[in-house]
């Protein structure tokens, strides 16, 4: 795992970004303690976060954006309590136990952790139906998770885009200078609206083909040429485009 960028606010305000698979966030709170925000796309990623934050400091939580796997990887090797919104809770429990523990507490809407300074989550859905925001209003400072996947196409395959859409437009009037993407480099407020417009693009292509009489087949061979797409996510992609069709019927 590399270190992707590393911010410094002051020596006891500090942000570190870790990635590979996915962005996993260290944040040294004002006492000195650590917030540990998603622990690695792999177990082998996630006792690196947990090495890297214990080192620098206490952790005091760790919060999970949502129940993606991806953003789990780590979360057995932390011994404090594990946040989560309550879809995601609940989505993790298909989850093997042992590999990717449960949360320890949940919240149905927002939660506000005051920790020398007010840490705000929210749920926001779209994406995916945990995943939620996670706000320093003091440090304008905001992650996302996979609401934002910067410079590359996102994870669509149980999207509601709709709310995906309307949720980015809510985060763009945000008083916010740094955004902490699920994946990519970091941003400002600038990612959210380019994430919205490529959302934004992808529903009106496929209503545009869909309009023209083309087959979902047909709708998928034009994504690719289109967009840059892995291979593992070719079966995602033709699950976007049939709930592109239901959502928007």
């Amino acid at each position: 795992m590399n270190v992707m960028l590393k911010r410094e606010r002051g020596s006891q305000m500090s942000l570190t970004v870790l990635g590979s698979i996915v962005n996993s966030s260290l944040v040294t709170l004002k006492d000195g303690q650590i917030l540990v925000i998603d622990t690695g796309g792999t177990a082998e990623d996630g006792k690196q976060v947990y090495e890297r934050a214990t080192a620098m400091g206490p952790v005091a939580f760790v919060l999970n954006t949502h129940e993606h796997a991806d953003h789990l990887g780590g979360n057995k090797f932390f011994d404090c309590p594990v946040i989560a919104s309550a879809p995601a809770r609940s989505a993790m429990g298909k989850y093997n136990q042992e590999l990717y523990p449960l949360p320890d507490i949940s919240f149905s809407d927002g939660l506000t952790l005051y920790l020398g300074e007010p840490v705000e989550l929210q749920l926001q859905g779209g994406h995916c139906p945990g995943v939620s925001t996670i706000y320093f209003p003091e440090r304008k400072l905001l992650f996302v998770g996979d609401l934002v996947f910067n410079g590359r196409m996102p994870y669509m395959g149980v999207a509601d885009f709709r709310l995906w859409i309307d949720n980015l437009a809510k985060l763009e009037t945000w008083d916010v200078d740094e955004v902490v993407p699920g994946h990519g480099p970091l941003g400002g407020r600038d990612i959210l609206k380019k994430q919205r417009q490529w959302l934004e693009a992808f529903v009106a292509d496929i209503k545009d083909w869909q309009a023209a009489g083309h087959s979902q087949e047909e709708m998928f061979a034009r994504v690719l040429e289109k967009h840059e797409t892995p291979d593992r996510w070719h079966d995602m992609v033709k699950s976007a485009i049939r709930l592109v069709i239901e959502q928007y019927r």
